[in-house]
């Protein structure tokens, strides 16, 4: 039985916040595409994906992203998240927007905030 859309999500953050990247990477397509805002890429496909979260897992093992609050609406899936815990200091909020499909998290819109 396929999972919804929220509890893949759900594993994704459990995994970020354990700075597991295998389990991270798990909850994403293989064509994954990590997007801006803006609309510009920031990842796309697995490679780059483990790669760039591979590093910030490595620079900030203390990091946690808490989720403020949920919407949730047929594949999709919107957090409004606060990033606590890194190196620097600094507190981050973000909306990210995540497209769930077959299970896997196909492509993600982060905005910051």
């Amino acid at each position: 039985m396929s999972q919804t859309p929220e509890a893949v999500v759900q594993h994704q953050i459990d995994a970020y916040n354990a700075c597991d990247l295998n389990a991270f990477a798990e909850t994403y397509s293989s064509g994954i595409v990590v997007r801006r805002g803006d609309g510009g890429i920031i990842c796309k496909g697995q490679k780059a994906l483990r790669e760039l979260y591979g590093k910030l897992f490595h620079e900030n093992p203390d990091q946690m992203a808490l989720i403020m609050s949920r919407i949730t609406g047929g594949e999709f899936v919107v957090d409004d998240e606060e990033v606590i815990g890194r190196a620097d200091g600094k507190r981050r909020r973000a909306v990210a927007i995540y497209r769930v499909c077959n299970g896997l998290i196909d492509e993600v819109t982060l905005i910051s905030k």
